[in-house]
């Protein structure tokens, strides 16, 4: 029973000796400062600079942002992070990289605004924050860290983000919109993507292993990354087409589906004022891009699978004229720029002058119908799976005149050369 006690007694010394020498003397940040210091002294040029370096204080330092909600202590590692003279040392005594500390105030903004990560850690694994269970924002790594300039920025005034918004031009125009929703505008048929930087993942989806790695263990980003690049992953049965983008496009969209949070920093933070993730065009084209593309195809050619479907794909929309008896382009064209224009053509003074107006007008208010109700696809085998993917409700998504100018765009889209063509073959 003695040696029970002894060696327990022994072993609760050790550890408590141990513990008083890391934390008062083996800690990372105390390592990192020491090195700090000696370089001070290497650097020192005069009696006054060598005295600072003699003075410098080996001890905890730490950004307390009490309008953030936050205290990082990075600093205490990344001591160097405001010595222009440390541009060649070794991380973490290295100088912050470009210019981006002289037109932000350290001690008024920290970094894990910026950067993500566990502010308030000590040691540079929990710091960072990389691999550790259930931790929704492990520090971002270029070229993700465009993605957190959103928090305080409109990115409309920082051009040089071009990966942002390279993949900014890429989901308003292949028609992301048209089952997905953001801030309130979109489709219903997939995943609201307001929040999607914030999406609690990993529980729920297994995101591939390599992935995970690749990314410094961000689940968050491996999760939207094979979600884009890989459709049928994540969930394993879903309606969202595989695009064929390349690596650089899949990045860059990534980049962007990042700065989706909805995270927010007091109204004195922005640089100002916050602007939306997007600049509505009520041009039909932009529009149709936008909202309709992903389903009704490039040029509205169609061709999209839909299981079950009783047509067995998404239809075409670029004869929409012929399906409007519109029979020749100068009355195409008539009707087209009057609904461009936001005229009412269905009560309009003097009447719209096309042949077979009555017909026309019947074809063009069960068009914008569909588009504001939506419509169900039918069922090829009344005994098989739903039809993935259905026509949505625009009605509170698109205006009339954003309905319009769609219609507009589509009726001009006909080929009406090929059309000639064949009457001429024949």
């Amino acid at each position: 029973m003695r040696k029970v006690v002894l060696v327990s007694s022994l072993i609760v010394v050790f550890v408590l000796f141990f513990e008083a020498y890391r934390e008062n003397v083996g800690d990372e940040w105390r390592y990192y400062q020491k090195r700090y210091k000696e370089e001070l002294k290497k650097l020192a040029t005069n009696d006054q600079e060598k005295q600072l370096a003699n003075n410098y204080e080996i001890k905890m330092r730490q950004i307390v942002l009490p309008e953030l909600n936050r205290v990082d202590r990075c600093i205490s590692c990344h001591v160097g992070i405001e010595d222009s003279r440390m541009g060649d040392a070794q991380q973490p005594l290295t100088v912050h990289p470009g210019d981006i500390l002289e037109i932000h105030e350290l001690d008024t903004i920290g970094c894990t605004v910026c950067h993500d990560g566990q502010g308030r850690a000590i040691t540079a694994k929990e710091a960072h924050a990389v691999g550790i269970p259930y931790w929704e924002k492990p520090m971002l790594f270029q070229p993700f860290l465009q993605s957190n300039c959103f928090r305080c920025h409109n990115m409309d005034e920082l051009p040089q983000l071009m990966k942002f918004h390279e993949g900014k031009k890429i989901f308003f125009s292949n028609g992301c919109l048209g089952c997905h929703k953001l801030e309130g505008k979109g489709g219903q048929l997939a995943p609201d993507l307001t929040n999607v930087a914030d999406a609690n993942i990993h529980l729920k989806h297994p995101v591939n292993e390599d992935l995970i790695r690749q990314f410094h263990k961000n689940f968050n980003i491996a999760y939207i990354y094979e979600s884009v690049k890989n459709p049928k992953a994540q969930p394993e049965v879903t309606a969202m087409p595989s695009f064929n983008f390349s690596e650089e496009e899949v990045e860059a969209l990534t980049v962007f589906l990042k700065s989706l949070s909805a995270r927010a920093v007091p109204a004195s933070y922005l640089a100002q004022k916050r602007g939306g993730h997007q600049s509505e065009d009520v041009q039909g084209e932009a529009l149709f891009r936008k909202y309709c593309v992903a389903c009704h195809g490039i040029d509205a050619k169609g061709g999209v699978k839909n299981i079950n479907y009783v047509k067995r794909t998404v239809p075409a929309l670029n004869t929409l004229a012929e399906r409007m008896f519109l029979a020749e382009p100068e009355d195409a064209n008539k009707a087209a720029e009057l609904l461009e224009k936001g005229v009412d053509i269905t009560n309009m003074s003097p009447e719209l002058d096309v042949p077979n107006r009555g017909r026309f007008l019947a074809q063009y208010r069960a068009i914008r119908n569909v588009i504001e109700k939506g419509s169900i696809a039918g069922k090829e085998d009344s005994k098989g799976p739903e039809p993935l993917l259905h026509m949505p409700s625009w009605a509170e998504g698109l205006t009339r005149k954003d309905i319009d100018s769609i219609i507009s765009y589509l009726i001009k889209l006909y080929p009406w050369g090929e059309k000639k063509s064949e009457e001429n073959n024949e």
